[in-house]
């Protein structure tokens, strides 16, 4: 019994330590992504204030490729939010029109942005780099052609940071929860165990006297008393039979 007792808790310690793995895990990546999507939202309303005034312009007739103001607005935007390290703003081509960083008019952009951008099936687009990310928005004039994209690019740090900090928090709760398994799982099991235990004992000694028709009945408080009860009872009659029918074939010999 004590095997079996130690089975059951070894293996109930198992599933609940790898549930609990299996749930921190999960937590931590879904966390991740909610953290990235949140950042990722932020960095956009700064997107969409530079496409309100990039639509208002060719809505005035005025050229993609020739709106003067739009540099220092852009700049104006980017020193607004901490998280924006850069603004581009490119042709349907990937050629860069205007930016932050001058130096980079005229420079394409990498494939990865305009294959995000075209393949987005909302104006919203995203994609990662190495150091950074990018979240964007594809500019359409009256028409609703698209006419060129915005992308921003922002610190990865914010999300690597709140996704460490998160992970720090789950890891710190996975583990007192698996100390609380380890400790309440098995003095649980353990009174589990024994009624399972006792039950066991009661069934073995009635199983082996089934066949003594003076033993009396096993003691109450067990599951099995009134399979075992009916069992009885069956055997008894199934005896009773077979002595009538010896009976019968004795008195006819």
């Amino acid at each position: 019994m004590g095997t079996i007792r130690f089975r059951f808790i070894m293996v109930a310690l198992v599933v609940s330590f790898f549930a609990v793995g299996m749930a921190a895990f999960l937590n931590y990546f879904k966390y991740k992504s909610t953290i990235n999507n949140i950042v990722k939202s932020r960095v956009l309303v700064v997107g969409r204030g530079i496409e309100n005034t990039v639509q208002a312009s060719l809505q005035l007739g005025m050229q993609f490729a020739e709106l003067q103001q739009l540099p220092q607005m852009m700049a104006r935007e980017k020193s607004a939010d901490r998280l924006v390290r850069a603004i581009d703003v490119f042709d349907t081509s990937g050629q860069i029109l205007y930016s932050t960083d001058s130096g980079r008019v005229g420079q394409k952009v990498p494939t990865v942005w305009t294959s995000a951008a075209q393949r987005s099936k909302s104006t919203e687009w995203s994609t990662d780099e190495t150091d950074d990310l990018v979240a964007g928005i594809s500019i359409k004039n009256a028409f609703d052609l698209t006419v060129g994209y915005l992308a921003l690019r922002y610190s990865r740090e914010e999300v690597e940071r709140a996704a460490t900090t998160a992970g720090r928090e789950i890891m710190l709760a996975a583990l007192a929860s698996f100390v609380a398994l380890a400790i309440v799982a098995p003095l649980a099991l353990i009174v589990v165990i024994r009624r399972f235990e006792r039950d066991l004992r009661t069934l073995e000694a009635a199983a082996s006297h089934l066949e003594d028709r003076n033993q009396p009945p096993p003691a109450a408080g067990s599951a099995f008393d009134g399979a075992i009860n009916h069992l009885r009872a069956s055997l008894r009659e199934a005896n009773k039979a077979l002595d009538d029918l010896r009976a019968k074939l004795d008195a006819a010999g």
